[in-house]
């Protein structure tokens, strides 16, 4: 009767285990896609890059400024190498969403992942300790980011 029970308890144990471990793995490359996004209310900022396996998309307005560009390209193997070895799943998800202490009406910069088309994102979670520890992630699409600004 006791080894009954405990198969039993084993058993629901194994379920739950899997069940909680299986959202979105990353099956393969072209599931994935990385996106920034930074915008700002009233300086008429919106900023948005998108990176996937296969190609790199980009575009900035900025009202104040009189700018206004996009463009895209196909993502080169080194550029997609850094991201997705710098990329781990479990940390970003556990970033939290913050305002950092930034004075009203500032950027609002927003990350997300897609995953087998399940989307994760944060906004400006730059003081959180998940974000700290990809903090090499992060910086790869910034660089990214801003070199493709500045050579608008």
């Amino acid at each position: 009767m006791k080894k009954s029970v405990f198969v039993h308890y084993l058993i629901i144990a194994v379920i739950l285990f899997a069940s909680c471990n299986k959202s979105a793995e990353i099956t393969d490359d072209e599931s994935l896609i990385f996106n920034y996004h930074r915008g700002s209310g009233w300086v008429g900022l919106d900023e948005n890059l998108k990176i996937t396996a296969d190609s790199t998309y980009y575009s900035i307005s900025h009202d104040l400024a009189g700018i206004s560009y996009q463009t895209s390209f196909k993502t080169s193997k080194e550029q997609w190498e850094q991201l997705t070895k710098t990329f781990r799943f479990s940390t970003f998800t556990k970033i939290k969403d913050e305002s950092c202490g930034y004075i009203y009406d500032s950027p609002i910069v927003r990350f997300s992942v897609t995953i087998n088309d399940e989307t994760y994102s944060f906004y400006n979670g730059y003081c959180d300790k998940y974000y700290k520890q990809m903090e090499d992630f992060f910086d790869t699409i910034l660089e990214q980011a801003n070199t493709l600004n500045k050579n608008k």
